[in-house]
């Protein structure tokens, strides 16, 4: 095994390893033994510090008994291990996809992100997220109950005593617009008030006053205590995990002027405020934005 920068990639295939030797009932030190390495070394690659050989992971999946479609994931994921960045154009199942985010959520410190026309996903209600994937008329209704599990297991992070510093910098245009219904939005609207008020929870908004720093679309800045920073992207049927240090960079500086020119939190929370009020006066027929 030779040594190596940590990578997403490499983070993800020993997150996998792990995760196939605890299934398989084995401690550390035995799998380790089993395949003529130290509970060292076999810790580094699942904390992908180390790059380990096709024949090892070959070999720990015999021992693990994984076969069929896990296996050929994992042997595919060894072979593109190496090289920064990492293009999830060849995993169209909702669940797999975001695998990788929420392992990659797990492990940082601090998220920045921005979204210009829905709810962060982190901060959504279970009835939005519902009404959200229902209403695009994307997702089978079959799909959806699997889709929300995967959703409220990514949600779990918020809730752990060494949670992630969050900042979510949200354009005004996505509070508007109304996902399930006034009242399903009126909740979301107050359920981001609640959380508003969480040590580790800074909400940003971003008023409807012209262009800004986030025009190009939504993106989510994460750092991690070991690894690379890591800026994730996400359209239909791929993501994209960036670790390029330039153009890490550019998000930064994006970061920065977005939080120039968003209102305070405590001015954020006011215009928030604002529109759950003006949702609840009226009725789902006849409610529409305050100007």
């Amino acid at each position: 095994m030779a040594s190596q920068e940590i990578t997403v990639r490499g983070q993800e295939l020993g997150t996998w390893l792990r995760e196939f030797r605890v299934e398989a009932g084995l401690a550390l030190a035995d799998a380790a033994t089993r395949i003529d390495l130290s509970a060292g070394q076999l810790s580094r690659v699942e904390h992908g510090r180390r790059r380990p050989r096709l024949e090892l992971v070959t070999a720990l999946l015999a021992i693990y008994g994984i076969t069929g479609a896990r296996r050929r994931s994992t042997v595919a994921l060894a072979r593109e291990e190496s090289g920064d960045g990492w293009w999830h154009r060849d995993r169209p199942d909702f669940p797999e996809r975001q695998r990788t985010l929420i392992s990659l959520e797990s492990r940082a410190t601090s998220i920045v992100g921005f979204e210009g026309v829905l709810v962060p996903g982190l901060l959504q209600t279970g009835e939005y997220t519902r009404a959200l994937m229902s209403e695009s008329s994307l997702v089978a209704p079959d799909e959806v109950e699997r889709r929300m599990v995967t959703r409220l297991h990514r949600h779990r992070v918020l809730r752990r005593d060494d949670a992630p510093a969050l900042t979510a910098i949200i354009d005004e245009l996505a509070l508007r617009r109304v996902i399930g219904g006034v009242e399903v939005q009126r909740r979301q609207l107050e359920h981001l008030l609640e959380l508003a008020q969480w040590p580790r929870i800074r909400i940003h908004v971003v008023a409807n006053s012209g262009a800004h720093a986030g025009v190009n679309g939504s993106f989510s800045l994460l750092r991690q205590p070991e690894g690379p920073d890591v800026v994730f992207l996400e359209n239909l049927t791929c993501s994209l995990f960036i670790e390029d240090a330039v153009e890490i960079a550019t998000y930064e500086t994006a970061v920065r002027e977005l939080l120039t020119q968003a209102l305070t939190q405590t001015q954020s929370s006011e215009v928030i405020a604002s529109l759950a009020t003006a949702m609840d006066a009226e009725a789902d027929s006849t409610w529409s934005p305050p100007i």
